[in-house]
């Protein structure tokens, strides 16, 4: 085989593999098989896994392979890599990597607010014994140091300054931390609260009490399934749509959802799914003006001009959702 035509097989070779990972190959001939990746916790995490498990995504017709990753970063680079067609993630991380090139575009944006938690030890009584203490995040750069560095300019106080950011990992992590007191606070989700109660910890600080319109949870696709294959794209935004209505009006099966993951009380029960209830958006359109408040919240996105934001958004799938599910 000549240097050419070799060069032609391996490249024909790679872009078969890319199409398997993003369509895997099926055995059905009703389902379309789709690889979809997710991580953290909490309000859109539940709700994604909820529709899949209630078989909403079958019912617009996709087999969908559920891949959990440990960050946002992960979820653009396996996007990137070309292993999912679609994910949710936070939107700070997929603005990030889209504005270095990453081929995805915003669908929907499920949550438009801040819906944390700041847990910290019994002895710490509000946000202003705060000042001087260790605070654990994920990792630098990641949505819970945004949301932190947030939070603390909001209490009065400057985060390089006056508390200790440290790089602790997930919220299981930051909670471990927090109990053992390697660290004296963290941002949890509302469904993290009754574990953190459980070890001793308290609210102090509620961020859904800022008003600020603010891109929280999103879901995006690949530029590669958008636009040769649109109708997966549009499926999966229904069947997602399908079940976040569904977890809204019908309290019954989300709360069965809630007691197989969280083993928690009857009472917590209800308020993780109260609290679900508040947060996702059942409209989930994405909208400019909260993801501009997260551009501005990236700090190397500080003193960019002329980024257009639309150039990362395709809003034609929720909208045709919308205007077919009632």
């Amino acid at each position: 085989m000549g240097p050419m035509k070799r060069k032609n097989s391996l490249w024909l070779a790679g872009w078969l593999a890319l199409c398997g990972f993003i369509y895997p190959l099926s055995v059905s001939a009703q389902l379309i098989p789709l690889n979809f990746v997710y991580t953290g916790s909490g309000s859109q995490s539940d709700a994604l896994k909820f529709s899949h498990e209630a078989g909403f995504f079958r019912k617009r017709g996709l087999d969908l392979t559920m891949l959990y990753v440990t960050s946002g970063v992960t979820t653009s680079q396996t996007i990137v890599s070309g292993a999912a067609a679609s994910a949710t993630t936070t939107a700070t991380d997929a603005l990030r990597a889209m504005a270095a090139g990453a081929p995805m575009k915003i669908v929907m944006v499920n949550i438009d607010q801040f819906q944390h938690l700041f847990v910290a030890r019994p002895e710490i009584k509000n946000a202003k014994d705060m000042k001087g203490k260790r605070i654990a995040v994920s990792r630098y750069g990641a949505f819970s140091d945004i949301q932190t560095r947030f939070v603390v300019r909001q209490w009065g106080m400057d985060p390089d300054k006056d508390v200790q950011i440290l790089q602790i990992g997930n919220s299981s992590a930051r909670a471990a931390a927090l109990a053992s007191g390697g660290v004296d606070g963290a941002i949890v989700t509302p469904a993290f609260v009754p574990v953190a109660r459980k070890v001793g910890l308290h609210v102090i600080f509620d961020l859904a009490t800022i008003k600020t319109k603010f891109a929280s949870q999103i879901m995006v696709a690949h530029d590669q399934v958008i636009k040769e294959k649109p109708e997966l794209v549009k499926a999966v935004t229904m069947g997602f749509l399908d079940g976040i209505r569904s977890w809204k009006a019908q309290p019954e099966p989300a709360k069965t959802f809630i007691r197989k993951y969280y083993k928690v009380s009857e009472a917590d029960v209800d308020n993780i799914y109260t609290e679900t209830n508040r947060f996702l958006r059942s409209a989930p359109t994405p909208d400019l003006e909260g993801l501009q408040n997260a551009w501005d919240s990236i700090p190397e996105s500080r003193g960019k001009s002329g980024i257009d934001l639309r150039k990362f958004v395709d809003a034609r799938f929720i909208n045709e959702a919308l205007s077919e599910i009632k």
